[in-house]
């Protein structure tokens, strides 16, 4: 079993390494770690050799700042998770819009700042994605990279990749927030959900096994200021949604005034920010021997999703309670949209589950679904027709000719990344937004 780690400089691999030193099916895969930061690649490797000589299994790890390295190895499993400089550009993303009157709770996935966000990170992940396929098409491929289901969408439609699943800790997240609510741990809950990434609704909940969404809205009338847009959609749609009221209110244009100063725009950033550097310098401390094996156990809730998976291909067959996966009947939205739903996960392969959803909740998944072809497709064609069309049709946008001139500044401050725009590209848009 051959497992390639692209950006492994990400927060997301020692998780992935630990799971992996503690499976028995995993733990004898050869493991190649991918990032072009050097210093990075060295430390999420000496992270690696620890967790292996903790957990008592020697991993077989390898190195590579380019990913053409990998050729003479091959490859069965790839997982990516790659940005540039995601901070300073996701300001970006958050403050432009606003400047022009477009308030996004976020700005990293949905909103015109999901937009200016897609357009950077598919032609990067799209590169990747076709170094892969020269080493083999048929590799399964993970992809965390946000907006992740718009670069799920282009790997699948613009390379040979076919086996590629988008992968997101969001359900795990809700499970977190909702444990302290129903006094429970979080490995007690379970519910089968479905709709679009950052915009699932929950269709069953269950608590050690058994069917508790009675408990859950209990727990929830008991707390009416915990999520108030999370408890709004519940009261009128009759399902509660997933992950959390920001990620939600990505996409609802009435989501601003519900959602606490401290949950949303740059407060959120460097929260997120300062929550990625506690991981790494819990890390050096761990590898300084700082850090017993006890209370990292304690520190991992879950394993990781991509080796969860892995593990259930090769012989541990098991419930995948979200995966981002290409619609084929399974919600009621385009056929190809990408859609986040349980799967069955074995030996055999990932087989999606169906989930009938409410139709009243369609429309908002049905706008957002187009938004997502559009975006993703504009990014990978350096098509400023499809940039238009998904501002447009975005609910976030109040103001037509302010939501293009927002992504005309974006797309002008992000030039250096976006090799499918050039400065004739830039004049086209400035006609646009004039006439």
């Amino acid at each position: 079993m051959r497992i390639a780690f692209i950006g492994a400089g990400s927060i997301f691999t020692p998780l992935a390494l630990y799971t992996i030193a503690n499976s028995e099916i995993l733990s004898k895969a050869e493991i190649y770690l991918v990032d072009i930061d050097k210093e990075r690649l060295e430390f999420i490797e000496a992270v690696g050799r620890k967790i292996g000589k903790v957990f008592k299994k020697e991993l077989k790890i390898w190195t590579f700042q380019d990913i053409r390295g990998l050729e003479k190895f091959g490859i069965d499993y790839a997982v990516i998770s790659v940005e540039k400089e995601r901070y300073k550009r996701w300001r970006l993303d958050f403050k432009i819009p606003h400047k022009y009157g477009i308030k996004q709770v976020l700005g990293e996935n949905g909103g015109i700042g999901g937009l200016s966000h897609t357009l950077r990170v598919v032609p990067l992940v799209l590169d990747i994605a076709k170094e892969l396929e020269d080493i083999n098409s048929d590799a399964r491929v993970f992809i965390y990279s946000n907006p992740e289901p718009r670069v799920t969408y282009a790997v699948l439609n613009y390379t040979k990749l076919r086996n590629v699943y988008g992968l997101c800790t969001g359900y795990l997240e809700r499970k977190e927030m909702l444990a302290p609510l129903l006094r429970v741990k979080e490995n007690q809950i379970t519910f089968i959900a479905a709709g679009l990434n950052h915009f699932t609704w929950i269709k069953e909940f269950y608590m050690d096994g058994e069917e508790s969404y009675e408990k859950l809205d209990s727990a929830l009338e008991k707390n009416p200021k915990f999520e108030p847009l999370s408890q709004l959609l519940y009261r009128a749609f009759g399902l509660f949604p997933s992950p959390d009221d920001n990620h939600i209110g990505e996409y609802l244009s009435f989501a601003w005034d519900l959602i606490p100063e401290e949950r949303k725009g740059l407060k959120w950033i460097e929260r997120t920010k300062k929550e990625g550097e506690e991981v790494r310098k819990l890390l050096r401390l761990f590898l300084k021997g700082l850090v017993p094996k006890f209370a990292f156990n304690k520190f991992i809730k879950f394993p990781d999703i991509a080796m969860n998976i892995v593990e259930g291909l090769d012989g541990k067959e098991k419930l995948q309670e979200a995966i981002n996966v290409p619609n084929k009947g399974y919600i009621n939205l385009p056929d190809g949209t990408i859609v986040e739903v349980p799967a069955e996960v074995s030996p055999g392969g990932v087989k999606p589950l169906k989930v009938e959803l409410p139709g009243e909740v369609i429309p908002m998944l049905r706008t957002q679904a187009e938004i997502q072809k559009l975006s993703a497709e504009a990014a990978a064609e350096g098509s400023l027709e499809k940039v238009v069309k998904a501002i447009l049709l975005d609910p976030l946008v109040n103001n037509a000719e302010n939501g293009l001139k927002a992504i005309a500044e974006l797309i002008e401050l992000n030039l250096d990344m976006l090799p499918q725009f050039s400065e004739e590209n830039m004049e086209e848009i400035r006609k646009m937004i004039k006439g």
